[in-house]
Formats: structure tokens, sequence, C-alpha cells
């Protein structure tokens, strides 16, 4: 009876640190596509920044002929 409950504390064990395993590999992946999406969020933040910009340009200049 002792040496079957090892047994399945044995197999238990290796199924926690299985599922351990794949959560920490999913953690990695999910902190590297926020990662990757807060990059694309920089760049795109910066271009449309800078359009912004250049319509407020546009718009000075004609304002300024009047």
């Amino acid at each position: 009876m002792l040496e079957e409950e090892v047994q399945q504390l044995e197999e238990r064990t290796q199924r926690l640190l299985a599922a351990y395993r794949q959560a920490r590999l999913e953690q990695k992946r999910a902190l590297q596509e926020r990662d990757r999406l807060l990059a694309l969020n920089a760049e795109l933040r910066r271009r449309i920044e800078g359009i912004v910009e250049r319509v407020r340009m546009l718009e000075s200049e004609q304002e300024s002929p009047q």
C-alpha cells in the first residue's frame, strides 16, 4: 500500500512539474509578446506624432498668408 501511494505521489509530482514548466514557458512567451507590442506601440506613437506635427505645420502655413 505504501509503495502504491509513493508511486502515485511521484506521478502527481511529475505532472505538477510538467505543468509548472509549461506555465513558465507560456509566461516567457507572453512577456516576449508584450515586449514586442510595447515596441510596436512606441513606433506607431512616434509615427502618429510626426503626422500630427506635419498637419499642424500645414495648418499654420495656411493661416499665415491671410
